[in-house]
């Protein structure tokens, strides 16, 4: 977003909903639109943008230390793995199935309005990664490895969105 003149402030979870109400800040992006709900976003902010064109789903993750981590055995490892994935996977399922409810109820009780972010701004947002992540990828090896795979994955990626997942 400071790519495009965007002046960002990254805060708390607990101080985004009084910065928006004492006007501190003017947007925020936090979560999806269930958690927005739930914590009353739609009291002092009545316009929602869409597509979240850079979180295209919420996801979890686990550190733990590696010593800690090759001290547990197999079985103890597996169980984390198994139940991270169960995590996950409710999770995503939950989201898809329960966000379309709380935009409804946004814009039919609440005065909300839903807005689309136009294909002249996504293109922007998208030219402005872009940027960053050439810059990222130029001066960090790894970031430049695993963007270079996520890239290969998304070309492949496109076969199946294209015969499986088409957009109207």
């Amino acid at each position: 977003m400071q790519k495009l003149g965007v002046s960002t402030s990254l805060l708390s979870a607990s101080d985004i909903f009084p910065a928006l109400e004492r006007g501190a800040i003017d947007a925020t992006e936090f979560s999806m639109p269930r958690i927005d709900a739930r914590l009353g976003f739609h009291k002092i902010a009545k316009y929602n943008y869409f597509p979240g064109w850079h979180q295209p789903a919420t996801l979890f993750e686990l550190l733990v230390n590696k010593d800690v981590w090759e001290d547990l055995d197999e079985k103890a490892q597996n169980q984390i793995r198994v139940a991270c994935l169960a995590t996950i996977t409710t999770n995503y399922a939950e989201g898809e199935a329960t966000n379309y409810a709380a935009m409804v109820d946004n814009v039919e009780n609440n005065g909300v309005t839903i807005k689309q972010w136009s294909p002249e701004i996504i293109a922007a947002f998208q030219s402005a990664w872009d940027e960053v992540a050439k810059e990222l990828a130029a001066d960090d090896p790894f970031f430049q490895e695993v963007w270079a795979d996520l890239q290969e994955y998304r070309k492949g990626y496109k076969t199946w969105q294209k015969i499986y997942l088409p957009r109207n």
